[in-house]
């Protein structure tokens, strides 16, 4: 009977140590199912979010935290990087706005902290809803 409770104890033990071990591959991104029916109005980055970057941004964050937004190099900048000031933060994650620091950044969220621009400006409605959609479609270099 000893023998019994000690093996179910260590086949217990290992199976937790297994699970607990299991790697994590990070958020899972599962595409909201789309109503073929609508039309899909796609958010373009280098036509319509660079451009925002440009006029908002771009004289703060040629430099500033790593992080320069100007046409070239904003996308490489964004997408999938980690987050110098918020790490491990990721400031862009396709398609996950609330894992999305710059989503928080410009929404007006306090998650963390100082919101975008920092300089009394504010982006337009139309402007965070570009920013929202491109993200939200998978932050595609489009």
């Amino acid at each position: 009977m000893d023998r019994r409770i000690a093996t179910s104890f260590i086949v217990g033990s290992m199976l937790a140590l297994l699970v607990g071990c299991a790697k994590d591959e990070g958020p899972l991104y599962i595409p909201k199912p789309v109503d073929p029916s609508e039309p899909i109005d796609t958010a373009y980055f280098n036509t319509e979010v660079v451009p925002i970057f440009i006029q908002h941004c771009w004289n703060c964050h040629p430099d500033m935290a790593a992080l320069d937004l100007g046409e070239t190099e904003a996308y490489a900048n964004l997408v999938n990087v980690t987050s110098s000031n918020h790490a491990p933060a990721i400031r862009v994650v396709p398609g996950d706005l609330d894992a999305s620091v710059l989503w928080h950044k410009v929404s007006g969220s306090d998650t963390y902290g100082l919101n975008m621009p920092p300089n009394g400006t504010f982006l337009s409605a139309q402007e965070v809803q570009t920013i929202h959609d491109w993200i939200e479609q998978g932050a595609l270099n489009n």
